[in-house]
């Protein structure tokens, strides 16, 4: 009795503590909120953000501009519009944002189709210039101060890539500044076979036919442009900013630059303030002081001297939310296990029914062999499939395989159980209770972490959790759907016989790529570096069943005991997936 007391005590208190750090978190985004609006009215820097309608998605972006020059009506003020990179969003490069500011630009950046609160699918260059020239027609009509006549480009890798062909098809941009831009589709897909890996959407029906920088700006539509490279890069290889730059008869021109950033990857080009220097001196010489002297850079970035950038930051909200999440989880659980599962556990024992006479192995090990089949089975129909009308990995392997595997496992039912039928009333009349009480132990606190993160990140500035994307049911499967197939595939196998699974997975993964191929990649460490991570999923997927079937002895289901082990891997993902700080 006293356990029981002290059991209960501790949830209690785990709930509490939680909602009190929860009290905490947005404290800390509000009192970070304060500071940063201080900074930008210190700074006499205005922000807003604004919408646009493309005619298929609606665009996301945010204004920075001095109060002073929000005043001018003539379209006179200098302004930048900014293309950030893959996945990113744009709270993004607010330093360089801010730097502009203060050298009198009004400064527009907006998110990619599929990116961050921007809405649709990505068009992998195929949509994103005509959008942003949409972007600026926005601009044109609703800020009278803006001069878009002779609009700045500051645009990054993919968004580089964007802006390589925008600044081609658009006269309004006067200059650019792309930082190693993604300008040659056959370059990358040698590299990265994205074709392969997302396939056909309803918006990229064929990577190989989207046409980009290479086929689309030449010498003649492309002007005041300047290239910042880092000679270490990676995913952008510097070879193809050189062709790009040789595409443009650079070599003999003054407005087209080259600027090579030695020992300098992806990220530390874009992160080094060198670099950024010389994208202020080439906005400068076009917008402010054309006596500057573009063809002599090193030498005119001696005389620029950057602002002191010391927005406010802190970790503090973010760091209470996360603890006072998986408190309110731990805690919940601990009341559910007190007030609901164990009534249900004392009435209704657990049970470990041996399987002890040669029918029962006989049924045993003909259920493993039905579903090590109808587990590899789906996987050569969807690689039949996919190789014919869309060859994905992502939609064929990580959506399609799951959910036609998982459909398969529902009718064949355990040895303990005659037919499916059979298996799934008991199931029904057993086991859904404590599933559906089990379940909400993670879906209140996962739906609590998505509502005030949001909220946090709105009060302080931030990107928030896109979470009813259109695209969350692709997420879902590409992270959770191998877990649910693997559990149907796997219920009420002894712990010894789960081991299969180690080696099933990558067997599967294997057959799959025979009819949809993946190129061995550097970056990604080709088919080898994917066999082994499934393998290693499988390894730890073991791990997590073992655990299971100790926590199932309290929650009386095994299904919801999956979902606890693998609740901080949801909020991981919700975490770094949906937003990338």
């Amino acid at each position: 009795m006293e356990n029981k007391k002290l059991f209960k005590l501790t949830g209690i208190i785990l709930i509490i503590s939680s909602l009190v750090l929860l009290m905490f978190s947005v404290v800390f985004a509000y009192d970070l909120r304060v500071q940063r609006l201080k900074f930008l009215k210190r700074h006499n820097i205005y922000f807003h953000t604004f919408y646009v309608e493309t005619g298929d998605v609606t665009l996301k972006g945010a204004l920075y501009v001095d109060y002073d020059l929000l005043e001018e009506d003539e379209n006179t003020v200098p302004s930048i519009l900014m293309i950030n990179g893959i996945n990113a969003r744009k709270e993004f490069n607010f330093d360089k944002v801010f730097q502009l500011v203060k050298f009198g630009y009004a400064v527009f950046v907006v998110e990619q189709r599929g990116h961050g609160e921007s809405g649709g699918l990505s068009g992998f260059l195929s949509k994103e210039p005509n959008d942003m020239k949409k972007v600026i027609d926005h601009i044109e009509d609703k800020y009278d101060f803006a001069d878009t006549d002779h609009l700045g480009l500051l645009a990054f890798s993919y968004g580089g890539g964007i802006g390589a062909i925008l600044q081609a098809k658009d006269d309004r941009i006067h200059a650019s500044v792309l930082y190693h831009p993604l300008t040659s589709l056959e370059g990358v897909t040698e590299r990265i076979p994205f074709q392969n890996l997302v396939g056909t959407t309803t918006v990229i029906k064929d990577i190989d036919e989207i046409e980009d920088a290479m086929d689309i700006a030449d010498k003649e539509n492309t002007k005041n442009l300047l290239i910042i490279q880092g000679m270490e890069d990676k995913i952008v290889v510097p070879e193809e900013s050189e062709d790009f730059y040789d595409h443009l008869d650079g070599k003999n021109r003054d407005d087209i630059g080259l600027e090579k950033r030695p020992e300098l990857g992806h990220a530390k080009n874009e992160k080094s303030e060198r670099s950024f220097k010389y994208a202020l001196v080439w906005f400068e010489h076009f917008n402010h002081d054309s006596t500057i002297n573009i063809t002599n850079r090193d030498e005119e970035i001696k005389d620029v001297t950057l602002k002191k950038f010391d927005y406010p930051d802190n970790p503090y909200s973010e760091i209470f939310l996360l603890i006072s999440v998986i408190m309110l989880f731990i805690g919940i659980s601990i009341l559910v296990i007190y007030f609901l599962i164990l009534p249900i556990w004392e009435n209704k024992p657990f049970q470990n029914i041996a399987i002890d006479t040669p029918d029962k192995q006989k049924k045993y090990k003909r259920m493993i062999i039905l579903r090590t089949f109808f587990y590899i089975s789906p996987v050569i129909i969807a690689g039949l499939f996919f190789s014919i009308f869309s060859p994905s990995l992502m939609y064929g392997y990580f959506v399609f395989y799951p959910i036609i595997t998982i459909i398969i496992m529902l009718f064949i039912p355990s040895e303990l159980h005659s037919n499916w039928k059979e298996e799934w009333k008991n199931w029904i009349k057993n086991d859904s209770k404590t599933f559906l009480i089990s379940f909400s132990t993670i879906l209140i606190p996962v739906l609590l972490f998505v509502s005030i993160f949001s909220l946090n990140a709105w009060l302080m500035l931030k990107s928030t959790i896109p979470f009813w994307n259109t695209t969350l049911v692709v997420y879902f499967f590409i992270f959770f759907g191998s877990v649910i197939m693997d559990f149907a595939y796997l219920r009420e196998w002894k712990p010894r016989h789960t081991l299969i699974l180690i080696f099933l997975r990558p067997i599967t993964l294997i057959i799959f790529v025979l009819f949809v191929p993946l190129n061995p990649f550097p970056l990604l460490g080709g088919v080898v570096t994917f066999v082994l991570f499934f393998m290693l999923i499988g390894v730890l997927f073991w791990y997590a069943r073992q655990f299971s079937l100790v926590m199932s002895k309290y929650f009386k289901n095994t299904v919801s005991t999956y979902g606890l082990i693998f609740f901080p891997v949801i909020i991981i993902m919700l975490y770094l997936f949906f937003r990338i700080l």
